[in-house]
């Protein structure tokens, strides 16, 4: 079997399981924005360490307790390793404290045949020669082992975010997988840098462009630097399948920043939003 390890375990959240399941938990109960009754078509949720962003990510996955969803797509930026197109893992299961995650290989050729952007492959998810294992896919994992049960994953991981490549990943999405049984995850942060006061205004924009369900519009503004998300193409992809599926148009849910976390609003900052999309 062909398995991911669990890279981040240990720095990005805790390696004991017993404490990353009370972590999560914790995190989860302390949520007080009521799910709606709605299924859901997407999410998107931030990916720093769960000191600083895991309260904002619960917001998202909250809105999943209780619901049953087959296929699982957590869309992620590659922040280490170059990848032209989209990579989506060849392996058999992404593994976190909490126990292996199926991989649907089966849906993933599927969605690989779609387009010659889209390829099935280890690089990106694996450690090796061509850049570091990617952090912001395996973020997520834990919250869906929590809230989900049988259900499998899809990992895919990009950074080539122009607007073809981006546009391409979400007609595949929307095509290959059924609405009715399918989560759309984009994992992404928005503001990275020095001013706490315009990271504000930043994500303010950005939330307001994610918010206006134009995934055109979203990826151009992102290109022009107008708004900021480094998971701006698995957002930009989001959108496009989700508006292909019909579904409603996006709700913040909760908009935080790692200054917040620490209370401290000087030096270096990040923004983070819990986002849902429902059907």
């Amino acid at each position: 079997m062909n398995i991911r390890p669990a890279y981040c375990a240990g720095t990005f959240y805790p390696a004991d399981p017993d404490d990353l399941k009370g972590m999560v938990h914790t995190f989860l109960e302390q949520v007080s924005i009521k799910s709606s009754s709605e299924p859901v078509a997407g999410l998107i949720s931030p990916h720093a360490g769960y000191p600083y962003s895991g309260p904002t990510a619960a917001v998202a996955y909250s809105q999943l307790q209780g619901r049953e969803i087959k296929n699982v797509l957590v869309c992620s930026p590659s922040h280490m390793t170059p990848i032209t197109g989209v990579s989506i893992f060849d392996g058999d299961y992404y593994e976190t404290p909490l126990g292996r995650v199926p991989v649907n290989q089966e849906k993933a050729k599927e969605l690989a045949a779609f387009a010659d952007e889209l390829t099935c492959s280890s690089v990106g998810h694996l450690a090796d020669a061509t850049g570091g294992a990617e952090h912001a896919l395996e973020v997520q994992l834990p919250f869906l082992q929590q809230v989900l049960q049988d259900w499998t994953l899809i990992p895919l991981v990009f950074n080539e975010y122009k607007w073809s490549n981006c546009r391409v990943l979400g007609e595949a999405i929307a095509s290959v997988f059924d609405p009715d049984d399918t989560l759309i995850v984009a994992s992404s942060d928005l503001y990275h840098g020095h001013d706490y006061d315009q990271a504000l205004k930043t994500d303010e924009r950005t939330l307001n462009s994610i918010e206006a369900f134009d995934a055109k519009m979203f990826c151009e503004q992102s290109e022009q630097e107008t708004i900021m998300a480094c998971g701006a193409g698995p957002i930009t992809a989001l959108i496009f399948a989700a508006k292909k599926w019909n579904a409603r148009a996006p709700r913040v849910l909760s908009h935080t920043t790692s200054a917040d976390a620490i209370n401290r609003t000087g030096g270096y900052v990040v923004g983070y939003a819990a986002v849902v999309i429902e059907k």
